[in-house]
C-alpha cells in the first residue's frame, strides 16, 4: 500500500491535535510547523472535517481541534477521508492486479488485505501518539 503525501500530513496534523485534544490549531500555524502549503492543508482539513474528525471555530481564538477523542478516531477513519478505500494489495508492484481465484497466491494476499483493514480499524490516533511517544523514549 502506498500512502500519498496528503496522508502523511494529514497524519502529522492528526498526531499534533491528538497531543492536544481540546486546544484549537491555526492552519496558518500547522502549515509552518509542518511545511505544508497552506491551501493544501486547509483542503486536508476540509475533508477531515465532513469526515467528522475536526471540527473549527472562526475567530481570533479559533482553529481546528478533533471533533472526538483520539481514542475513538480509528487509522482507517482517516484513511477513508483522505484517501477513499484502502487499496487492494497488488500482485506486482506497480500494475492494477484484480486478484484471480485460479492464482495460487491469492489466498496470502486476500490474508493480507483482511488483516491490514482489521490493524487500521483497531488502532486509534491515541495509539498513533502512544507509539511516537514510545519511540522516543
Amino acid at each position: 500500500m502506498i500512502l500519498s503525501k496528503r496522508t502523511d500530513y494529514g497524519m502529522r496534523i492528526l498526531y499534533e491535535l491528538a497531543v492536544e485534544p481540546l486546544r484549537y490549531h491555526s492552519a496558518r500555524a500547522l502549515s509552518d510547523r509542518h511545511r505544508v502549503p497552506e491551501a493544501f492543508l486547509r483542503k486536508i482539513l476540509q475533508d477531515l472535517r465532513g469526515a467528522g474528525i475536526v471540527v473549527a471555530q472562526k475567530g481570533r481564538t479559533g482553529g481546528y481541534r478533533l471533533a472526538k477523542a483520539p481514542e475513538e478516531i480509528s487509522v482507517s477513519q482517516v484513511l477513508a477521508a483522505l484517501e477513499g478505500p484502502v487499496p487492494k494489495l497488488a500482485c506486482i508492484l506497480g500494475e492494477d492486479c484484480e486478484i484471480d481465484e485460479d492464482c495460487p497466491t491469492a489466498p496470502l494476499w486476500r490474508y493480507l488485505e483482511r488483516r491490514i483493514r482489521e490493524e487500521l480499524s483497531r488502532l486509534s490516533l491515541a495509539d498513533v501518539v502512544a507509539m511516537a511517544k514510545a519511540e522516543v523514549n
